[in-house]
């Protein structure tokens, strides 16, 4: 049984990863994602404020894809493209950012002109402002209730580390291939010791 559930969790785990790996390279952003939700694994502290609404470096986030920034409030924690420093001096490069939502801006016909963001743990705005065609995804069930309070969204803690390591190809290999290659090994040596034994005892 036990084997049984290995084997059904390890095929789940591939089949996301694969759906991932495909839907990224279809993706304008490279960003993969599983009917519209995207698990992002989170790369600093800038949202670890200590509350239970935050997250921080290791943590596995669970954001839906934004197809209409508009439809996006005060409150809502949000991924997006941005620039930050490359590993070689004096180059920039686009990665991705989450940040919450601290302000809207809107433009003379009312639409959203830009998001004036904030991490959690920062206790500052950022420098810059975030436009709604940078926007990627918004984490699931984030944003600020009626009382004011920060909505805890849903993450699964130190789990993100583990996903960026099943995405690579050792991790995939060695979580992945492997395993599934031996379970298919097992079920070959079960089916040959029971034909075996069928027609031993057909002999009898």
């Amino acid at each position: 049984v036990i084997s049984d559930m290995l084997r059904i969790i390890i095929i789940i785990i591939a089949i996301i990863i694969t759906v991932m790996t495909f839907t990224s390279k279809n993706s304008d952003m490279g960003i993969g994602n599983v009917l519209g939700y995207t698990p992002f694994a989170v790369q600093s502290d800038s949202m670890d404020s200590g509350e239970a609404s935050g997250f921080g470096t290791g943590d596995l986030i669970i954001s839906k894809e934004v197809k209409d920034p508009e439809a996006l409030k005060i409150g809502d924690v949000i991924t997006y493209t941005t620039v930050i420093d490359a590993e070689q001096p004096g180059k920039k490069i686009r990665g991705y950012n989450t940040h919450r939502i601290k302000d809207i801006e809107y433009a003379a016909d009312g639409s959203v002109y830009a998001f004036i963001t904030m991490g959690d743990a920062v206790g500052m705005e950022d420098t810059y402002t975030v436009l709604p065609d940078e926007v990627i995804a918004k984490q699931v069930n984030s944003g600020i209730d009626a009382n004011g309070n920060k909505l805890t969204g849903m993450k699964i803690a130190n789990f993100g580390s583990a996903l960026s390591f099943l995405q690579s190809r050792t991790g995939f290999m060695i979580c992945i291939i492997i395993p599934l290659a031996l379970f298919f090994i097992w079920q070959i040596y079960k089916l040959i010791s029971m034909f075996m034994t069928a027609k031993a005892e057909s002999l009898d």
